[in-house]
């Protein structure tokens, strides 16, 4: 996400806090199936048993809005309800989980696979839709602009790899993308195949550019929205090291996935669940180089492509894992 810094804490109208709770189920009595916290703002929550953390994150917010997180325990899952009415192209929050693997931090260069996994929702509202249903033509009446994306963190030093706020580099995968929302470095005339990989039936293309912290961020936007999705993405990472793009050495600390909320004319939101984080170490698997970009397109990247043999061999190094 592109955050510059936290903000303080976003205060929710009282009306706006009544109708979040009584949204979710939350007000005046816990009913079958209702959600086990709900927090707002900046507030964050953790499950007791097995410290899987989310967190509201309306680290940019404006008066006229809100956002709200509610966790259900078992099995893990959240509906993040939002509105935000002004600043159309800014992000204001990204509701999210933390997904966590043993092995965390690690070089990129010593990640052999790394899957990836969630299936979302989204529509206008205050009630979750059921899984892997999204209301285009409401969120498109609201004028609403939103990604859903996995969202890591690395650097060269350990420790601020593990921060936000001082990680060198930011690396995103976009699956789902709404309204206006567009990547830090977007162009619409960019030359597309010096960018592309495909990853399972997921086609992403690369996008870059710096926040106004200083940190470069890199994000892999998919073509389509991917409400179920589950990849092997370590592919996306070498692309990034291969290429010197980020140092080889660069520490993977933080992974998360969510929703980074930009703008609606309503109330938004987004639910998910069956997110999780599968990670291989030891030395990564090597790619073949492929051509490079055009000389009209010198000032991007150059490609390399990944063999059958690529991907195979990191299919089966998961699964024997």
């Amino acid at each position: 996400m592109a955050a510059l810094a936290l903000q303080p804490r976003l205060r929710l109208s009282l009306l706006a806090r009544l109708a979040v709770l009584l949204a979710v189920g939350l007000w005046g009595q816990t009913t079958a199936g209702a959600y086990d916290a709900t927090v707002c703002g900046q507030m964050g929550y953790t499950i007791p048993f097995n410290n899987m953390t989310f967190n509201a994150d309306a680290w940019n917010p404006d008066v006229k809005g809100f956002q709200c997180i509610s966790v259900q325990d078992s099995p893990p899952a959240f509906a993040a309800t939002w509105s935000w009415s002004s600043n159309p192209e800014m992000v204001h929050s990204y509701p999210h989980v933390k997904l966590t693997a043993p092995g965390l931090p690690t070089p990129l260069s010593n990640i052999s696979a790394l899957v990836l996994s969630a299936q979302w929702s989204m529509g206008p509202g205050s009630k979750p839709r059921p899984a892997r249903v999204v209301d285009h033509d409401g969120l498109t009446n609201d004028g609403t602009s939103a990604n859903v994306a996995f969202d890591m963190f690395a650097d060269r030093d350990v420790a601020k790899a593990l921060n936000e706020q001082t990680a060198e580099t930011e690396i995103m995968i976009w699956v789902g993308k709404f309204g206006h929302a567009e990547p830090l470095g977007f162009d619409a005339n960019m030359t597309k195949t010096c960018f592309t990989q495909t990853i399972g039936d997921a086609e992403f293309v690369l996008y870059q550019g710096h926040n106004e912290r200083g940190t470069n961020v890199f994000t892999w936007v998919a073509s389509a929205n991917h409400t179920t999705f589950t990849a092997e993405v370590s592919p996306l990472l070498q692309y990034l090291w291969r290429n010197s793009l980020v140092s080889a050495k660069s520490h993977l600390g933080l992974v998360s996935f969510g929703s980074e909320a930009y703008h609606s004319e309503g109330t938004v939101t987004f639910s998910a669940s069956e997110f999780d984080m599968d990670l291989v170490t030891g030395a990564a698997p090597k790619l073949a180089v492929g051509h490079l970009c055009s000389p009209a397109a010198s000032t991007n990247p150059p490609q390399w492509l990944f063999s059958s043999a690529f991907i195979m061999s990191a299919t089966l190094l998961y699964l024997i894992s």
